[in-house]
């Protein structure tokens, strides 16, 4: 706030001069103005955009909020620590820089930190890259420049909780960002745990490579417990998975997952919570809709026992690039897929299903079990075809899968149709 100061008129003094010896001499009146001078306060202009970050990692210690009024700019590790809060208005665009490597521009929710992200259908809140030229007058929030398939422009949104983790130990390090400080690691005992609220949020063009293998996903959940509310996520443009679940039991409703270069869902160290109503659009080098593994805990004490369902999943015509998108459960998953459509799939497998834990006659989640309900495949592929690399689990027909002209099963779109994805691909 800045002060500036204003002459004001306060009053104005009448002064009449006469001679009283003299009749004849003309009265005249003279006009005194005086003056006062008043201290105004005036609010500075709003910036077009913030920056928070100068490269490195920066700090959220307390309370922030990032408006909708101005464009926010990333750079570098953007972390809210134990007992931080940062709030993001509705509506706001958040941008990243391009940093890469281990320099990748990231939002970071630390262990006992919290985000309280609440867009609307109407006023998503956006985080992109700063290449993308996407502002305010953009009010479809549709991008005038970028396409699905620009991948890897920075890092992405990271949630670290303290549930439960199927890791010797009950705790890891979240991958790629760093090691060895309490900011990255995440696990617990705390299933209800919770690190704030995100909803109608759409993250777009992230999922950078860090080196030595390592990437940030779209999305990353590490131990995050279900007191979290996840619902209304659009993931589009990841050049590595979508969305990757690193145990925890928080639930995830309502997402969108457009043109990732890995995976769309993985899950990871016995996650225990449900995905459900989930769009998933392949591009031709994408890898799986699915990637699902087991515990990691030597115990098997932490084993997961996910639900997934409600699923579409569409592929890209005639590709041959990747012909075996349809899912890879492996290492011991345990858990129940269910309700879930295939299209625009001819020529598409299933990766694999271990046979250790699936179970084709258990209906309900339990320890080692891996089930099966509800797989229909719109196509014209034979169903001996699609599950080729699971006849030792599988065989040729099982109960839970059938080929179909029209599906009956899969995700409810009309809800996601404030994304990016419905108003380009399915108006």
């Amino acid at each position: 706030m800045k002060n500036k100061i204003y002459p004001l008129i306060a009053s104005s003094l009448i002064l009449t001069v006469s001679c009283e010896k003299d009749p004849e001499i003309i009265y005249e009146t003279i006009t005194v103005t005086e003056t006062e001078t008043v201290t105004v306060q005036v609010q500075p202009p709003t910036p077009d955009t913030q920056t928070v970050g100068g490269g490195g990692i920066y700090f959220i210690d307390d309370s922030q909020t990032w408006t909708n009024d101005r464009i926010w700019i990333m750079n570098g590790k953007v972390v809210v620590r134990n007992g931080g809060t940062l709030t993001i208005q509705e509506g706001t665009i958040i941008k990243a820089e391009d940093g890469q490597g281990t320099d990748a521009t990231a939002l970071v929710i630390a262990k006992g930190g919290t985000l309280t992200a609440n867009g609307t259908a109407e006023s998503p809140i956006v985080f992109t890259d700063k290449a993308d030229q996407l502002s305010y007058s953009n009010t479809d929030r549709i991008s005038p420049n970028r396409v699905a398939t620009d991948t890897g422009k920075w890092g992405g949104l990271i949630i670290l909780g303290q549930a439960t983790v199927g890791e010797d130990g009950g705790e890891d390090d979240i991958e790629g960002i760093a090691t060895g400080y309490e900011w990255t690691k995440y696990g617990g005992s705390l299933d209800t745990d919770s690190s704030g609220t995100l909803n109608y949020i759409s993250i777009r063009h992230s999922g950078t490579a860090l080196g030595n293998g390592d990437e940030i996903q779209g999305l990353t959940l590490g131990g995050v417990g279900s007191g979290t509310n996840v619902t209304n996520i659009e993931i589009v443009g990841s050049d590595d998975d979508g969305i990757e679940i690193f145990g925890g039991t928080v639930n995830v409703t309502n997402l969108t997952i457009w043109a990732q270069s890995d995976d769309a869902v993985d899950l990871d160290e016995g996650y225990a919570g449900t995905i459900d109503n989930v769009a998933v659009q392949m591009k031709a080098s994408g890898d799986n809709i699915f990637e699902i593994d087991g515990t990691e805990d030597s115990t098997d004490e932490r084993d997961g026992q996910f639900t997934l369902k409600n699923v579409t999943f569409i592929g890209v015509a005639g590709n041959t690039e990747k012909t075996d998108q349809l899912g890879h459960w492996k290492s011991d998953a345990t858990g129940t897929t269910e309700n879930v459509l295939y299209t625009t799939m001819d020529g598409q497998t299933i990766e694999g299903i271990d046979s250790d834990t699936y179970d084709a006659s258990a209906t309900e989640n339990a320890v080692n079990k891996l089930i099966f309900k509800n797989f229909q495949f719109a196509t014209t592929s034979t169903l001996a075809s699609i599950l080729a690399n699971t006849s030792s689990t599988t065989g040729d027909a099982p109960g839970w899968a059938s080929v179909v002209s029209t599906g009956t099963v899969g995700a409810d779109t009309s809800v996601m149709s404030w994304t990016m994805w419905y108003k380009l691909t399915q108006q």
